[in-house]
């Protein structure tokens, strides 16, 4: 049992390592775009009607985009663990993006009406909190160091690019 907790801790690991290394690395480079976007007629337009729903509308919108992106970047993981390394990364930016672009704004615009539905709310909360548990764990790990070293060096890198 200890040997399974232990593979079990490092994959965990791994996949928050990835993730939120991806959305540290791709939020920047997207939030001038949901910035622009979000100045748009149309999106506010778009914001102001989800508002105005009824939470479990909301809800249906939010889970829409869900289910196509969440298994995409799934789908992304196997490819990178199968060997397609190439193909796994560009899927799971495409879906990265996606889903900032979709998912996080829906979820943003709608939070106040979400959190009417009792069982969602419970929902969220303790998803925050086993993922605030889950980064607090990786995050006292040598793999989290390493890694935060690794996309300080790739944002710095990616700066000098575009200045």
């Amino acid at each position: 049992m200890p040997v399974l907790r232990a593979i079990v801790r490092f994959v965990v690991t791994i996949a928050v390592v990835i993730y939120t290394l991806l959305d540290e690395l791709v939020f920047p480079l997207v939030r001038p775009l949901l910035n622009w976007l979000g100045e748009l007629r149309l999106f506010q337009r778009l914001g102001v009607l989800i508002a105005s729903l009824p939470p479990y509308l909301v809800l249906l919108l939010l889970a829409l985009p869900f289910v196509v992106i969440e298994p995409a970047k799934v789908y992304a993981l196997y490819l990178g663990a199968t060997g397609h390394v190439v193909e796994g990364i560009i899927l799971l930016l495409v879906a990265q993006v996606v889903s900032l672009l979709t998912c996080e704004r829906i979820y943003h615009v709608g939070h106040a009406k979400l959190m009417q539905i009792g069982w969602f709310k419970r929902l969220m909360d303790w998803i925050f909190a086993l993922r605030d548990k889950a980064l607090a764990w990786a995050k006292s790990t040598a793999l989290w160091r390493w890694a935060a070293s690794l996309a300080k060096g790739v944002r710095a890198w990616v700066r000098q690019l575009f200045a």
